[in-house]
């Protein structure tokens, strides 16, 4: 899929993650996304609260921490996850969380492996 159809069919969510981003009182950076980790302060100062670091919302991270490493490669994953969703990733992200929670999310799980924190799939 070209990235410009997955920006269009994510826009939904990119839109509601840039209302988020203005509660960061920060300005963005661009680098293939749009991405809020200066100084935390607003919403990136309350994230640690809920033991998070970062969220991505469409074409959107959120970070209360630099964007580097494999923080970076995580959030990256889940814009490709988005890509492919769209405005079905949200939803599909809630209910899941319902059976998995957190640590054993598939869409985490997979971001996860993608970035290197944890290892490939044996199967």
């Amino acid at each position: 899929m070209p990235l410009w159809l997955g920006f269009v069919w994510t826009l939904p969510n990119t839109i509601l993650g840039l209302l988020l981003g203005v509660f960061t009182f920060q300005a963005p950076r661009l680098d293939g996304a749009v991405i809020f980790d200066r100084v935390p302060r607003g919403l990136t100062a309350l994230m640690p609260r809920f033991h998070r670091t970062a969220m991505t919302i469409g074409f959107v991270i959120v970070s209360a921490a630099p964007l580097t490493g494999t923080l970076s490669s995580h959030e990256r994953h889940h814009i490709k996850q988005y890509c492919l969703l769209g405005p079905f990733f949200l939803p599909l992200y809630f209910l899941l969380a319902i059976p998995y929670g957190y640590r054993r999310h598939p869409l985490e799980v997979r971001a996860k492996r993608a970035s290197g924190e944890l290892p490939p799939d044996p199967g």
